[in-house]
C-alpha cells in the first residue's frame, strides 16, 4: 500500500517550517508576533506531537499531543492542528464531536476531550490558566491563545463558505498555501524524497542484530 499524504504529514510540515522559518512566519501573519531574530538562531522551530503539561490541576491523556508546535519567540509558540484527508472533516462531525466540550474523567483526575477542543479551550468556565506544550524532553512553551487549522484547499474553502463553530481564536490554513511558500513541487518532491530515503533493513533488523 503506498504511503499517504497524512500519514506523514506532521513531519512533513515540521521540516517545510524549519527551513523555510520567515517565510512560513510571514504566510501565517505572524512576522510581526514572532521574535524573528530569535526564530533564525533557534536550533528548532517547530515540533511534532508535543504532549501537554496539566491544565487547572488536571493531565491529559497520553494521547493528547498537539500535531505541530511553532517557536515565536523565547517560551511562547503557536499551535497547528493538521486536518489533510479529503474525508469525514463534515461542519456536523466538528461541531458535535471535535469541539465538544472538554469534560472531567478518571475520577476528576484527568482532561477528556479532542485535540480541538483542547486547543480551542472549551473548558469548563472555572478551568483557566496557560496552555502549555512540552518539546525537547522537558522544555515548557506558552500556547498562544490564537491556534491554527491546516486542511487541503477544498476543505478551507468548504469551511469558509459554512464555517464550523470555531471560535475567533482559529485561523484556517490551506497546506496546498505552505507548500508553494516552501517552493512549491520540485523542492516539496526533493523534501519528501529526502524523509523516505531510509536504509530500512539497516534502521529496522541490523540494527538491532547488533545490538544484541
Amino acid at each position: 500500500m503506498p504511503i499517504s499524504l497524512t500519514q506523514l504529514s506532521e513531519k512533513i510540515f515540521a521540516d517545510m517550517v524549519n527551513r523555510r522559518r520567515e517565510a512560513f512566519l510571514s504566510l501565517c501573519g505572524l512576522s510581526s508576533e514572532a521574535d524573528l531574530g530569535y526564530a533564525r538562531d533557534v536550533e528548532s522551530l517547530a515540533f511534532c506531537e508535543a504532549k501537554l503539561d496539566p491544565f487547572a490541576g488536571l493531565t491529559f491523556d497520553g494521547a493528547s499531543r498537539v500535531d505541530v508546535v511553532v517557536r515565536l519567540r523565547q517560551g511562547l509558540a503557536t499551535a497547528f492542528e493538521l486536518k489533510l484527508g479529503k474525508t469525514r472533516l463534515s461542519k456536523s462531525r466538528i461541531d458535535g464531536e471535535w469541539l465538544a466540550q472538554c469534560k472531567k474523567s478518571h475520577r476528576g483526575c484527568r482532561w477528556s476531550g479532542n485535540m480541538m477542543a483542547i486547543l480551542d479551550r472549551r473548558f469548563p468556565h472555572e478551568a483557566r490558566g496557560d496552555l502549555k506544550a512540552i518539546v525537547n524532553g522537558a522544555e515548557k512553551l506558552t500556547l498562544t491563545r490564537d491556534w491554527f487549522v491546516v486542511a487541503r484547499c477544498r476543505t478551507v474553502e468548504r469551511w469558509r463558505t459554512s464555517r464550523p463553530k470555531f471560535s475567533d481564536h482559529v485561523r484556517l490554513l490551506a497546506f496546498e498555501d505552505i507548500v508553494e511558500t516552501y517552493g512549491g513541487k520540485e523542492e516539496f518532491n526533493a523534501l519528501v524524497r529526502e524523509m523516505l530515503e531510509v536504509d530500512f533493513y539497516e534502521e529496522w533488523l541490523n540494527k538491532d542484530r547488533r545490538a544484541g
